[in-house]
C-alpha cells in the first residue's frame, strides 16, 4: 500500500489550504514539504527554527494531528517560559491511500488467492498533520540546547497522544504548565475580560470563532485545551499579538470533521469557552490541576446540560467562584463528586455565595437555622430530608471555607464539631417528637419527663473533627420508667428506639464521612444504645467491665445535647473512674499498639495514624498523662489534645520543650491525615503514598511543601519522635 504521506505535493497542499497560505513563497513552500514528509511515525515531530531577534524565533512545526495538539504545543511553550506572539495553525488532510491489490499469488496452491488483512498491532496513525508557524519570543535567557530538547519533550506527548493516551499527555502538559504560570507573579493569574464572537456563515465548511483577550502567557494553552475538552479540534488557527491583547480566529469542526451546525452547540462553545479560559488561568491554585481541570469539564459539561446553564454559568464567572473551584476540586476526588454527582442543585447556591463562605457560624446561629428550617417541613419525612440537606450545605460549606484556606485547620475543626452538634441535637429531637407521638413521654417513677444526655467522644468529644471524621456518642438516660401515653413502654424501650430513630434520621453518603459510631458505649455492640445513669456508673467503676483503653477513651467524652443536670452526673461518674490516681499497664497498652500496627497497617505500607510513630501514639500519651496526674490536677481533665498539653505543661508535668514537640508532632499529623482524607473520601485509608509518586507529591503541594522531599524528610522526623515517645513512659505509670 503507498502510504498517503509519500503522494504529498506543493500544488496538493497549496490548493487545500487556499488563500491563506498564498503568501508563502516557493522556497518556504519546499521546507514545509519536506518538514511534512519527515513525519512518519507516531513520535515524530519535525522542527525548523530561524532566530529574528534576540530571544525571538520563528518556528514551524510538523507533527500528526490529532485531538488536543494544539494545546499540548501552546502548554509546552508556557512550560518553557516562551510566549506565543503570533501564530498560524494549518491542517494537513492526507490524500485517500491507494488501495492494495485485492489477490496475491499462492504459490502453493498455483492461484491467486484474496490477501488476508494484517491485524492492526497499534491504533491507526491519523490522515491529517499539523504544519503550524510560530513566532515567539523567551521571557528570560535560554540553554543553547533549549529547541531539541523542546522537540523531544513535544515528541514524547504527541506520541502519548497519537498512541491512544490523549489523557495522559494532557496529565502531564498540566502539571508542567501550572508549575510554570505558579512562579509567574500574581498580576499575570488575575482574570482578564474575554470577548468570544461566533460566526456560522463565514465559510461552508468550518465554524469560525474570533476571541479577543488580554495577552498572558499560557493564554493559547489555555484556550485550545478548553476546545479540546469541548470535544472540538481546531482546523486552523491564526494568532495575534496586539498591544496587550491578542486577536485569534480559529476556524473548527465538531468530532465527525463538520462545522457546528447546533445553534444550541453553538452557544456552549462560546459561553463555556470563555468560562474554562478564565478557570485554566486558576489551576496554579491547585494542589492537582489535571484533576481539577478534568472535573470541570464535567461540571461543565452537566451544567450545559441543564435548561438553567446561563444563569449558573453567570453565578460562577467572578474571580472568588472560579478560585474556590479551581482548590475544591484539585483537593477533594470526593468533594467534587459529592457537589456534581449527588447534589448539585443542593450545593450549588454554597459555591456561588462567596460572601457566606468568608464568614462561620456559631453554634447559636446553626442551631436556630436548622430549627428554622425542620419548622417549614412538614411530616417527618419531610423533615428527616430538610436535616440532611442542612447537613450536607453546611457541612459543604465549611470544608470549602478549609479547602481555600479561608480558616486554618483548628476552626474547621471547631467549625464541623459545632455543626455536629446541631445535627445531633436536630435529629434526636426528630427521633424523640416522633416516639413520644405515639407512646407518650417517658417519665421518672416519682414525677416528672425522664431525663437524657448525649455525650460525644473521640475527635467529636476533644472538638477535633476533620475530614471523614466520624461522629462517637453514646446515650444516658436517668433511670427506668415508663411513658405516659396510651401506648406506654418502659423508658429503656423508648431511649433504645429512639436511638434507632436518630441513626435512621443521618443519612450517610460515603463510609466514614459524619457516620455515627456508637461502639464505645457500655458493653460496645453486644450492649443496649442508650444506658441509664446506673447501667453507666456500674460498667465504668474499678470493678466493673469497663477495660483499660475505655478508660482512656472516657477521657474525651464531652456532653453535647440534652439535660444539663444528667450530664454532670454522667461526668462525675466518668471522673470517678477515670482520674482514680490508679497505675496504666503499660505492657497492656504497648501490646494494644503493636495489634494496631500489625492488624490495621496493609503489609509494607506506612499509616499516618497507626503505624509506628502515628497520630495515635501522641494521642494515646496525652491521654495516659491525663489519667495518670488528673486525680490531683483537675486542671488536665480537658478533651482537646492540643489543650491537653498546654494543661500537661502548665501543670509541671511535661517541660516547655516537650509540649512544644509534641504540640508541633500532634499538628502536623492532623493536617497530614486531614489532607489524605480531603483527597480520597475515605475515613479508613490513611496509608501514605510512595514517595516517588505523582499522588506524593500533589500531598506535599496541598501541605505547602516545597517538594516531595521536604515532606518526606518531614514525615519520618516526626514519626520517629513520636514512636520513642513509650520509651520512658513505663517508669512514670
Amino acid at each position: 500500500m503507498t502510504h498517503p504521506s509519500e503522494q504529498l505535493s506543493q500544488e496538493f497542499i497549496a490548493g487545500q489550504l487556499g488563500r491563506a497560505y498564498q503568501p508563502f513563497d516557493a522556497a518556504t513552500r519546499a521546507r514545509h514539504m519536506a518538514l511534512l514528509q519527515a513525519v512518519a511515525g507516531p513520535q515524530d515531530v519535525a522542527l525548523n527554527v530561524v532566530p529574528e531577534r534576540a530571544n525571538e524565533w520563528a518556528i514551524t512545526l510538523c507533527a500528526w494531528d490529532c485531538l488536543g495538539a494544539l494545546s499540548l504545543i501552546a502548554g509546552l511553550f508556557a512550560c518553557y517560559r516562551i510566549n506565543i506572539q503570533s501564530v498560524d495553525v494549518f491542517t494537513v488532510h492526507l490524500p485517500e491511500a491507494l488501495p492494495a491489490k485485492a489477490q496475491v499469488w499462492d504459490f502453493r496452491r498455483r492461484r491467486t488467492v484474496a490477501r488476508r488483512p494484517a491485524m492492526p498491532l497499534a491504533p491507526p496513525l491519523p490522515n491529517r498533520k499539523i504544519l503550524d508557524i510560530f513566532h515567539v519570543r523567551a521571557l528570560e535567557e535560554v540553554a543553547p540546547t533549549l529547541w531539541e530538547r523542546f522537540r523531544e519533550d513535544l515528541s514524547r506527548l504527541i506520541g502519548l497522544a497519537v498512541g491512544g493516551h490523549g489523557e495522559e499527555a494532557q496529565e502531564s502538559i498540566l502539571d508542567r504548565v501550572s508549575q510554570a504560570v505558579a512562579t509567574m507573579p500574581e498580576a499575570e493569574r488575575l482574570l482578564f475580560p474575554v470577548s468570544v464572537e461566533v460566526d456560522n456563515d463565514a465559510s461552508t465548511d468550518f465554524t469560525q470563532l474570533s476571541l479577543r483577550a488580554a495577552d498572558t502567557v499560557g493564554f493559547l494553552f489555555a484556550f485550545a485545551n478548553a476546545l479540546t475538552m469541548l470535544n472540538i479540534n481546531i482546523e486552523r488557527a491564526e494568532i495575534r499579538t496586539r498591544g496587550s491583547e491578542v486577536h485569534d480566529t480559529f476556524w473548527l469542526t465538531d468530532s465527525t470533521g463538520r462545522k457546528v451546525s447546533s445553534q444550541e452547540r453553538l452557544q456552549d462553545i462560546r459561553a463555556a469557552a470563555a468560562l474554562i479560559k478564565q478557570f485554566t488561568y486558576l489551576l496554579p491554585r491547585s494542589p492537582n490541576p489535571a484533576q481539577a481541570l478534568r472535573q470541570f469539564n464535567a461540571l461543565t459539561q452537566q451544567m450545559l446540560a441543564n435548561p438553567d446553564w446561563s444563569r449558573e454559568l453567570r453565578d460562577m464567572e467572578s474571580a472568588g467562584v472560579l478560585s474556590t473551584l479551581a482548590e475544591m476540586m484539585g483537593v477533594s476526588q470526593f468533594l467534587w463528586e459529592d457537589f456534581l454527582r449527588m447534589q448539585h442543585e443542593n450545593l450549588f447556591p454554597v459555591l456561588v455565595d462567596t460572601p457566606a463562605l468568608e464568614r462561620g457560624k456559631p453554634l447559636s446561629l446553626l442551631r436556630q437555622s436548622l430549627r428554622q428550617a425542620l419548622s417549614r417541613a412538614q411530616g417527618r419525612e419531610a423533615k428527616v430530608q430538610e436535616l440532611n440537606r442542612f447537613k450536607d450545605r453546611e457541612m459543604f460549606r465549611i470544608d470549602l471555607r478549609h479547602i481555600t484556606r479561608r480558616i486554618g485547620f483548628q476552626e474547621f475543626s471547631e467549625e464541623l464539631s459545632d455543626l455536629a452538634e446541631a445535627v445531633v441535637e436536630g435529629a434526636w429531637g426528630l427521633s424523640y417528637d416522633s416516639l413520644r407521638e405515639q407512646h407518650g413521654e417517658p417519665a421518672l417513677p416519682g414525677d416528672g419527663a425522664c431525663p437524657w444526655c448525649a455525650c460525644a467522644l473521640g475527635k467529636f468529644g476533644g472538638r477535633e473533627l476533620g475530614f471523614g471524621s466520624d461522629i462517637e456518642l453514646l446515650f444516658v438516660y436517668q433511670e427506668e420508667g415508663a411513658t405516659e401515653g396510651p401506648s406506654s413502654i418502659t423508658s429503656s424501650l423508648f431511649f433504645n428506639s429512639m436511638v434507632r430513630g436518630f441513626l435512621a434520621a443521618l443519612v450517610t453518603r460515603r463510609e466514614g464521612i459524619f457516620e455515627v459510631d456508637l461502639r464505645l458505649r457500655p458493653y460496645g455492640s453486644k450492649g443496649p444504645l442508650a444506658s441509664s445513669l446506673a447501667a453507666f456508673r456500674e460498667y465504668y467503676t474499678g470493678g466493673g467491665f469497663a477495660r483499660q483503653f475505655e478508660r482512656m477513651a472516657l477521657v474525651k467524652l464531652r456532653p453535647v445535647a440534652g439535660d444539663a443536670k444528667l450530664a454532670a452526673k454522667v461526668l462525675q461518674a466518668r471522673d470517678d473512674f477515670v482520674y482514680t490516681g490508679a497505675s496504666l499497664d503499660m505492657e497492656n497498652l504497648l501490646h494494644l499498639r503493636g495489634r494496631q500496627a500489625n492488624e490495621l497497617v496493609p503489609a509494607g505500607q506506612v499509616s499516618a495514624k497507626y503505624s509506628p510513630g502515628g497520630l495515635v501514639d501522641v494521642e494515646y500519651y496525652a491521654q495516659a498523662w491525663q489519667v495518670l496526674v488528673g486525680r490531683q490536677d483537675q486542671g488536665v481533665r480537658v478533651t482537646n489534645t492540643l489543650e491537653a498539653i498546654d494543661r500537661l505543661a502548665h501543670g509541671g508535668h511535661l517541660s516547655q520543650g516537650q509540649a512544644e514537640e509534641l504540640r508541633e508532632v500532634y499538628s502536623f499529623l492532623r493536617r497530614l491525615i486531614d489532607a489524605l482524607r480531603a483527597v480520597r473520601g475515605h475515613a479508613k485509608d490513611l496509608t501514605i503514598p510512595p514517595t516517588d509518586s505523582r499522588e506524593f507529591a500533589y500531598l506535599a503541594h496541598r501541605l505547602a511543601y516545597p517538594s516531595a522531599q521536604a515532606l518526606r524528610e518531614a514525615i519520618t522526623g516526626r514519626m520517629e519522635y513520636a514512636a520513642q515517645l513509650w520509651e520512658g513512659m513505663g517508669q512514670t505509670s
